[in-house]
Protein backbone atom coordinates (compact mmCIF):
# COMPACT_ATOMS: atom_id res chain seq x y z
CA UNK A 1 0.00 0.00 0.00
CA UNK A 2 2.86 2.37 1.31
CA UNK A 3 4.33 1.43 -2.61
CA UNK A 4 1.30 2.64 -4.19
CA UNK A 5 0.93 5.49 -2.19
CA UNK A 6 4.52 6.74 -3.33
CA UNK A 7 3.93 6.43 -6.94
CA UNK A 8 0.67 8.32 -6.59
CA UNK A 9 2.86 11.05 -4.73
CA UNK A 10 5.47 11.01 -7.54
CA UNK A 11 3.18 11.18 -10.27
CA UNK A 12 1.31 14.21 -9.21
CA UNK A 13 4.61 16.03 -8.33
CA UNK A 14 5.80 15.12 -11.60
CA UNK A 15 2.60 16.25 -13.10
CA UNK A 16 2.23 19.82 -10.69
CA UNK A 17 6.51 20.18 -11.92
CA UNK A 18 5.26 20.01 -15.82
CA UNK A 19 2.16 22.05 -15.75
CA UNK A 20 4.10 24.91 -13.03
CA UNK A 21 6.83 25.17 -16.25
CA UNK A 22 4.01 25.43 -18.98
CA UNK A 23 2.49 27.81 -16.68
CA UNK A 24 5.69 29.61 -16.55
CA UNK A 25 6.06 29.98 -20.28
CA UNK A 26 2.39 30.79 -21.23
CA UNK A 27 2.89 33.90 -18.59
CA UNK A 28 6.26 34.80 -20.46
CA UNK A 29 5.09 34.76 -23.83
CA UNK A 30 1.57 36.47 -22.84
CA UNK A 31 3.61 38.85 -21.02
CA UNK A 32 5.92 40.02 -24.83
CA UNK A 33 2.40 39.57 -26.00
CA UNK A 34 0.96 42.48 -24.66
CA UNK A 35 4.25 44.52 -24.77
CA UNK A 36 4.88 43.62 -28.60
CA UNK A 37 3.51 45.12 -31.48
CA UNK A 38 3.30 41.99 -33.19
CA UNK A 39 -0.56 41.32 -33.71
CA UNK A 40 -0.42 37.62 -33.26
CA UNK A 41 1.83 34.31 -32.75
CA UNK A 42 1.29 30.62 -31.61
CA UNK A 43 4.14 28.63 -30.54
CA UNK A 44 4.68 24.60 -30.25
CA UNK A 45 7.29 22.63 -28.29
CA UNK A 46 7.62 18.94 -29.36
CA UNK A 47 9.82 15.75 -28.75
CA UNK A 48 9.57 13.01 -30.50
CA UNK A 49 7.00 11.47 -28.91
CA UNK A 50 4.16 14.12 -28.66
CA UNK A 51 3.51 17.70 -28.65
CA UNK A 52 4.96 19.16 -25.20
CA UNK A 53 3.50 22.31 -25.49
CA UNK A 54 0.87 24.89 -28.02
CA UNK A 55 -0.48 27.87 -27.78
CA UNK A 56 -1.96 31.01 -29.32
CA UNK A 57 -0.93 35.02 -28.06
CA UNK A 58 -2.51 38.24 -29.22
CA UNK A 59 -4.43 38.26 -32.20
CA UNK A 60 -5.62 36.71 -35.64
CA UNK A 61 -7.74 39.90 -36.33
CA UNK A 62 -6.64 42.95 -34.83
CA UNK A 63 -10.00 44.80 -36.10
CA UNK A 64 -12.35 42.20 -34.95
CA UNK A 65 -10.34 40.76 -31.81
CA UNK A 66 -9.87 37.44 -33.16
CA UNK A 67 -7.53 35.39 -30.91
CA UNK A 68 -4.66 33.84 -31.99
CA UNK A 69 -4.75 30.33 -31.22
CA UNK A 70 -2.73 26.67 -31.89
CA UNK A 71 -5.94 26.07 -34.43
CA UNK A 72 -5.26 29.34 -36.41
CA UNK A 73 -4.37 28.91 -39.44
CA UNK A 74 -1.84 31.00 -41.78
CA UNK A 75 0.38 30.46 -45.13
CA UNK A 76 4.05 29.51 -43.38
CA UNK A 77 6.40 31.46 -46.31
CA UNK A 78 9.45 29.21 -47.05
CA UNK A 79 9.14 26.10 -44.68
CA UNK A 80 6.99 24.78 -47.13
CA UNK A 81 9.92 24.09 -49.13
CA UNK A 82 10.38 21.24 -46.47
CA UNK A 83 7.70 19.58 -47.82
CA UNK A 84 10.10 19.36 -51.44
CA UNK A 85 12.66 18.10 -49.47
CA UNK A 86 10.19 15.05 -48.12
CA UNK A 87 8.13 14.31 -51.47
CA UNK A 88 11.92 14.11 -53.40
CA UNK A 89 12.79 11.39 -50.55
CA UNK A 90 9.71 9.27 -51.19
CA UNK A 91 10.08 9.69 -54.61
CA UNK A 92 13.77 8.14 -53.96
CA UNK A 93 12.95 5.49 -52.12
CA UNK A 94 10.35 4.75 -54.43
CA UNK A 95 13.42 4.26 -57.12
CA UNK A 96 11.54 6.94 -59.76
CA UNK A 97 14.31 9.71 -59.42
CA UNK A 98 18.11 9.69 -58.19
CA UNK A 99 19.75 12.93 -56.81
CA UNK A 100 22.31 13.16 -59.48
CA UNK A 101 19.55 12.65 -62.08
CA UNK A 102 19.69 15.98 -64.86
CA UNK A 103 16.42 18.33 -64.47
CA UNK A 104 16.22 17.63 -68.03
CA UNK A 105 15.04 14.31 -67.99
CA UNK A 106 12.01 15.23 -66.77
CA UNK A 107 11.38 18.36 -67.93
CA UNK A 108 8.98 18.86 -71.15
CA UNK A 109 11.36 21.73 -71.69
CA UNK A 110 15.54 21.99 -71.95
CA UNK A 111 16.81 24.64 -69.16
CA UNK A 112 20.60 25.10 -69.27
CA UNK A 113 22.33 28.43 -67.89
CA UNK A 114 23.52 30.41 -70.73
CA UNK A 115 27.21 30.97 -69.35
CA UNK A 116 27.56 27.17 -69.24
CA UNK A 117 25.25 25.74 -71.60
CA UNK A 118 26.93 22.09 -71.74
CA UNK A 119 27.08 20.97 -67.88
CA UNK A 120 24.19 19.65 -66.57
CA UNK A 121 21.78 21.06 -63.99
CA UNK A 122 20.71 17.83 -61.20
CA UNK A 123 18.12 17.12 -58.76
CA UNK A 124 20.68 17.59 -55.91
CA UNK A 125 21.95 21.07 -57.15
CA UNK A 126 18.24 22.13 -57.08
CA UNK A 127 17.35 20.63 -53.55
CA UNK A 128 20.66 22.33 -52.20
CA UNK A 129 20.32 25.81 -54.01
CA UNK A 130 23.41 25.21 -55.78
CA UNK A 131 21.82 25.02 -59.47
CA UNK A 132 23.03 28.34 -60.79
CA UNK A 133 19.17 29.30 -61.03
CA UNK A 134 18.13 32.47 -59.80
CA UNK A 135 15.21 34.48 -58.72
CA UNK A 136 16.09 37.11 -61.12
CA UNK A 137 17.68 40.57 -61.28
CA UNK A 138 18.17 41.66 -57.33
CA UNK A 139 15.43 38.92 -56.83
CA UNK A 140 12.30 41.01 -57.98
CA UNK A 141 11.14 38.03 -59.87
CA UNK A 142 9.94 36.14 -57.69
CA UNK A 143 7.53 39.11 -56.91
CA UNK A 144 5.83 38.06 -59.92
CA UNK A 145 4.36 34.90 -58.15
CA UNK A 146 1.80 36.80 -55.02
CA UNK A 147 -1.68 36.96 -55.90
CA UNK A 148 -3.58 39.04 -53.82
CA UNK A 149 -7.89 38.77 -53.77
CA UNK A 150 -8.55 42.25 -53.21
CA UNK A 151 -7.50 45.62 -53.90
CA UNK A 152 -4.05 46.83 -52.67
CA UNK A 153 -3.89 50.40 -54.01
CA UNK A 154 -2.33 51.50 -51.40
CA UNK A 155 -0.83 54.87 -51.67
CA UNK A 156 3.13 55.00 -50.80
CA UNK A 157 3.29 56.72 -47.60
CA UNK A 158 0.24 53.80 -46.37
CA UNK A 159 3.13 51.46 -47.14
CA UNK A 160 6.32 50.69 -45.27
CA UNK A 161 9.65 52.01 -46.44
CA UNK A 162 10.89 50.13 -49.20
CA UNK A 163 7.90 48.52 -49.87
CA UNK A 164 6.06 49.87 -52.52
CA UNK A 165 8.86 48.60 -55.64
CA UNK A 166 7.01 45.07 -54.25
CA UNK A 167 3.51 46.20 -54.53
CA UNK A 168 4.00 47.86 -57.88
CA UNK A 169 4.34 44.34 -59.36
CA UNK A 170 2.07 42.77 -57.21
CA UNK A 171 -0.73 45.04 -58.74
CA UNK A 172 0.00 43.99 -62.10
CA UNK A 173 0.38 40.28 -61.56
CA UNK A 174 -1.93 37.99 -63.01
CA UNK A 175 -2.97 33.91 -62.49
CA UNK A 176 -0.59 31.70 -64.96
CA UNK A 177 0.27 28.21 -64.75
CA UNK A 178 3.12 27.27 -62.48
CA UNK A 179 4.56 25.63 -65.63
CA UNK A 180 4.24 28.61 -68.22
CA UNK A 181 5.99 30.72 -65.11
CA UNK A 182 9.05 28.81 -65.09
CA UNK A 183 9.28 28.70 -69.04
CA UNK A 184 8.82 32.69 -68.76
CA UNK A 185 11.81 32.85 -66.43
CA UNK A 186 14.18 29.94 -67.64
CA UNK A 187 13.73 29.25 -71.18
CA UNK A 188 15.05 31.20 -73.96
CA UNK A 189 11.53 31.59 -75.68
CA UNK A 190 10.17 32.79 -72.26
CA UNK A 191 8.64 35.73 -71.65
CA UNK A 192 11.04 37.36 -68.59
CA UNK A 193 14.08 34.34 -69.39
CA UNK A 194 17.66 37.24 -68.85
CA UNK A 195 20.68 36.32 -68.41
CA UNK A 196 20.27 37.57 -65.00
CA UNK A 197 18.23 34.52 -64.09
CA UNK A 198 21.11 32.49 -63.83
CA UNK A 199 24.16 32.94 -62.23
CA UNK A 200 27.50 32.64 -63.87
CA UNK A 201 29.10 29.78 -61.69
CA UNK A 202 29.69 26.25 -62.70
CA UNK A 203 26.31 24.17 -61.49
CA UNK A 204 27.12 22.57 -58.19
CA UNK A 205 29.82 25.58 -57.60
CA UNK A 206 28.27 28.08 -55.14
CA UNK A 207 25.36 28.09 -52.98
CA UNK A 208 22.60 30.76 -54.05
CA UNK A 209 18.90 30.74 -52.49
CA UNK A 210 16.45 30.26 -54.82
CA UNK A 211 12.84 29.96 -54.63
CA UNK A 212 12.20 29.41 -58.12
CA UNK A 213 15.03 26.52 -58.09
CA UNK A 214 12.75 25.15 -55.28
CA UNK A 215 9.63 25.59 -57.62
CA UNK A 216 11.22 23.91 -60.34
CA UNK A 217 12.12 21.19 -58.17
CA UNK A 218 8.44 20.31 -56.93
CA UNK A 219 7.37 20.88 -61.24
CA UNK A 220 9.84 18.06 -61.54
CA UNK A 221 8.41 16.02 -58.57
CA UNK A 222 5.09 16.50 -60.56
CA UNK A 223 5.85 14.87 -63.72
CA UNK A 224 7.92 12.09 -62.32
CA UNK A 225 4.51 11.40 -59.49
CA UNK A 226 2.17 12.39 -62.52
CA UNK A 227 0.01 14.31 -59.67
CA UNK A 228 0.13 17.90 -59.12
CA UNK A 229 2.36 18.58 -55.96
CA UNK A 230 -0.60 19.54 -53.98
CA UNK A 231 -2.19 16.36 -54.95
CA UNK A 232 1.11 14.26 -54.46
CA UNK A 233 1.60 15.78 -50.94
CA UNK A 234 -1.57 15.41 -49.47
CA UNK A 235 -1.79 11.86 -50.40
CA UNK A 236 1.90 11.04 -49.61
CA UNK A 237 1.99 13.85 -46.23
CA UNK A 238 -0.87 15.58 -45.07
CA UNK A 239 -3.04 12.72 -44.85
CA UNK A 240 -0.65 10.45 -43.84
CA UNK A 241 0.43 12.20 -40.69
CA UNK A 242 -3.33 13.31 -40.25
CA UNK A 243 -2.50 16.99 -40.58
CA UNK A 244 -6.39 17.20 -41.75
CA UNK A 245 -5.86 21.52 -41.07
CA UNK A 246 -3.08 22.35 -43.36
CA UNK A 247 -4.47 23.46 -47.01
CA UNK A 248 -2.73 23.92 -50.47
CA UNK A 249 -6.11 26.00 -51.87
CA UNK A 250 -6.76 29.26 -49.41
CA UNK A 251 -10.68 28.95 -50.75
CA UNK A 252 -11.10 25.98 -48.68
CA UNK A 253 -10.12 27.28 -45.38
CA UNK A 254 -13.15 28.70 -43.07
CA UNK A 255 -12.61 32.10 -42.88
CA UNK A 256 -12.64 32.28 -38.95
CA UNK A 257 -9.45 30.24 -38.76
CA UNK A 258 -7.50 32.23 -41.30
CA UNK A 259 -4.77 35.03 -39.76
CA UNK A 260 -4.80 38.26 -41.49
CA UNK A 261 -1.75 39.68 -42.39
CA UNK A 262 -0.21 42.96 -40.72
CA UNK A 263 2.90 44.38 -42.48
CA UNK A 264 5.58 45.98 -40.76
CA UNK A 265 4.00 49.44 -40.19
CA UNK A 266 1.35 47.33 -38.94
CA UNK A 267 -0.86 47.80 -42.12
CA UNK A 268 -3.57 45.52 -42.82
CA UNK A 269 -3.24 43.69 -46.01
CA UNK A 270 -5.16 41.10 -48.03
CA UNK A 271 -4.96 37.50 -48.03
CA UNK A 272 -3.13 35.88 -50.74
CA UNK A 273 -1.89 32.98 -53.23
CA UNK A 274 1.14 32.11 -54.46
CA UNK A 275 1.68 30.30 -58.39
CA UNK A 276 5.04 29.21 -57.26
CA UNK A 277 2.97 27.76 -54.51
CA UNK A 278 5.62 24.74 -53.68
CA UNK A 279 7.78 27.52 -52.46
CA UNK A 280 6.17 29.00 -49.88
CA UNK A 281 2.04 28.83 -50.18
CA UNK A 282 1.02 26.04 -46.86
CA UNK A 283 -1.70 26.78 -45.14
CA UNK A 284 -1.54 25.15 -41.89
CA UNK A 285 -1.34 25.57 -37.55
CA UNK A 286 1.18 25.10 -35.11
CA UNK A 287 -1.09 21.62 -34.07
CA UNK A 288 -0.72 20.57 -37.45
CA UNK A 289 2.92 21.33 -38.05
CA UNK A 290 3.79 20.06 -35.26
CA UNK A 291 2.92 16.55 -36.50
CA UNK A 292 5.30 16.75 -39.46
CA UNK A 293 8.43 18.25 -37.38
CA UNK A 294 7.44 15.25 -34.80
CA UNK A 295 8.03 13.16 -37.92
CA UNK A 296 10.72 14.41 -38.82
CA UNK A 297 12.75 13.97 -35.76
CA UNK A 298 11.35 10.04 -35.22
CA UNK A 299 12.87 9.83 -38.67
CA UNK A 300 16.34 10.46 -37.72
CA UNK A 301 15.20 7.77 -34.78
CA UNK A 302 14.41 5.24 -37.17
CA UNK A 303 10.75 5.62 -35.99
CA UNK A 304 9.41 8.05 -38.96
CA UNK A 305 6.03 7.12 -41.30
CA UNK A 306 7.12 8.65 -44.19
CA UNK A 307 10.62 7.80 -45.45
CA UNK A 308 13.02 5.45 -45.03
CA UNK A 309 15.67 5.98 -42.12
CA UNK A 310 18.22 6.69 -44.68
CA UNK A 311 16.25 8.76 -46.80
CA UNK A 312 15.80 11.30 -43.28
CA UNK A 313 19.75 11.30 -42.67
CA UNK A 314 20.08 12.24 -46.28
CA UNK A 315 17.82 15.17 -46.38
CA UNK A 316 18.77 16.57 -43.36
CA UNK A 317 22.41 15.98 -43.16
CA UNK A 318 24.99 18.61 -44.65
CA UNK A 319 25.40 17.90 -48.82
CA UNK A 320 27.64 20.71 -49.35
CA UNK A 321 30.90 18.67 -49.06
CA UNK A 322 33.86 17.28 -51.58
CA UNK A 323 31.85 14.05 -51.57
CA UNK A 324 28.79 15.74 -53.63
CA UNK A 325 30.60 18.59 -54.96
CA UNK A 326 34.21 18.32 -55.73
CA UNK A 327 34.36 21.86 -57.71
CA UNK A 328 32.33 23.37 -54.97
CA UNK A 329 33.67 26.68 -52.49
CA UNK A 330 30.81 26.63 -49.66
CA UNK A 331 30.73 29.01 -46.86
CA UNK A 332 27.86 27.08 -45.10
CA UNK A 333 26.00 23.78 -44.99
CA UNK A 334 22.58 22.85 -46.52
CA UNK A 335 20.65 19.24 -46.30
CA UNK A 336 18.06 19.01 -49.73
CA UNK A 337 15.77 21.48 -48.58
CA UNK A 338 16.09 22.16 -44.50
CA UNK A 339 19.56 24.44 -43.36
CA UNK A 340 21.36 22.15 -41.20
CA UNK A 341 24.95 23.12 -39.53
CA UNK A 342 27.75 20.85 -40.19
CA UNK A 343 27.52 19.27 -37.02
CA UNK A 344 24.53 17.86 -38.06
CA UNK A 345 22.55 18.16 -34.70
CA UNK A 346 21.07 21.15 -35.26
CA UNK A 347 18.49 21.56 -38.22
CA UNK A 348 16.22 24.48 -39.05
CA UNK A 349 14.44 26.38 -41.95
CA UNK A 350 12.14 29.66 -41.62
CA UNK A 351 10.08 31.83 -43.88
CA UNK A 352 8.93 35.44 -44.47
CA UNK A 353 6.55 36.79 -46.79
CA UNK A 354 4.52 39.88 -46.58
CA UNK A 355 2.48 39.70 -43.35
CA UNK A 356 3.91 36.44 -42.13
CA UNK A 357 7.43 35.00 -40.27
CA UNK A 358 7.96 31.04 -39.61
CA UNK A 359 10.59 29.82 -37.89
CA UNK A 360 11.16 25.89 -36.88
CA UNK A 361 14.78 24.24 -35.16
CA UNK A 362 15.15 20.85 -33.77
CA UNK A 363 17.99 19.08 -32.82
CA UNK A 364 19.10 15.90 -32.94
CA UNK A 365 20.86 15.85 -29.73
CA UNK A 366 17.81 16.18 -27.49
CA UNK A 367 15.19 15.57 -30.00
CA UNK A 368 13.72 18.72 -29.49
CA UNK A 369 12.08 20.78 -31.72
CA UNK A 370 10.34 24.34 -32.09
CA UNK A 371 8.13 26.06 -34.09
CA UNK A 372 6.60 30.00 -33.97
CA UNK A 373 4.05 31.57 -36.97
CA UNK A 374 3.55 35.45 -36.80
CA UNK A 375 0.95 37.21 -38.40
CA UNK A 376 3.24 40.36 -39.04
CA UNK A 377 6.30 41.09 -41.36
CA UNK A 378 9.37 42.21 -39.17
CA UNK A 379 11.35 43.48 -42.29
CA UNK A 380 13.09 47.03 -41.19
CA UNK A 381 11.59 47.51 -38.03
CA UNK A 382 13.98 46.83 -35.04
CA UNK A 383 11.14 46.86 -32.83
CA UNK A 384 9.66 43.93 -34.00
CA UNK A 385 12.78 41.87 -34.61
CA UNK A 386 13.44 42.29 -31.38
CA UNK A 387 10.17 40.64 -29.78
CA UNK A 388 10.82 38.11 -32.10
CA UNK A 389 13.90 36.97 -30.56
CA UNK A 390 12.61 37.68 -26.93
CA UNK A 391 9.86 35.04 -28.04
CA UNK A 392 12.47 32.26 -29.15
CA UNK A 393 14.78 32.69 -26.29
CA UNK A 394 11.72 32.57 -23.65
CA UNK A 395 10.95 29.36 -25.50
CA UNK A 396 14.52 28.46 -25.19
CA UNK A 397 14.83 29.09 -21.71
CA UNK A 398 11.82 26.57 -21.13
CA UNK A 399 12.40 23.58 -23.50
CA UNK A 400 14.83 21.79 -21.34
CA UNK A 401 12.89 21.96 -18.58
CA UNK A 402 9.33 20.34 -20.44
CA UNK A 403 11.39 17.62 -22.10
CA UNK A 404 12.35 16.50 -18.55
CA UNK A 405 8.79 16.85 -17.03
CA UNK A 406 7.04 16.19 -20.33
Amino acid sequence: MRTIFTLVVISISLHLSAQSVKDSLTYDLADIAMESEIPGFSIAIVSKEKILYKKGFGYSNQEQQTPFTENTIINIGSITKTLIGVSLMTLIDKGKIKLDDPINKFLPFNIRTPYHPDVDITIRQLATHTSSLTDGLDDMLIEKTYLFLDSINFKKEELPEGYEAYFEIYRKNKPISMERFLHNTFCESGEWYSNDNFNQSTPGTQYQYTNLGATLLAFIIEKVSGKSFSEYTKTEILDELGMNNSFWDISKIPSEHLASHYLSNGLLIPQYELITYPDGGLFTSIADFSLFLIDMIKGLNKEGRLLTFESYKQMMSNQLTQAYFPNGQFDTSKGLMWSVNEEGDNITMNGADPGIVSWTLFTTQGNAGIVIFINNSLYGNDSLEKDFNRIRSTIFKYVGSLLKNP
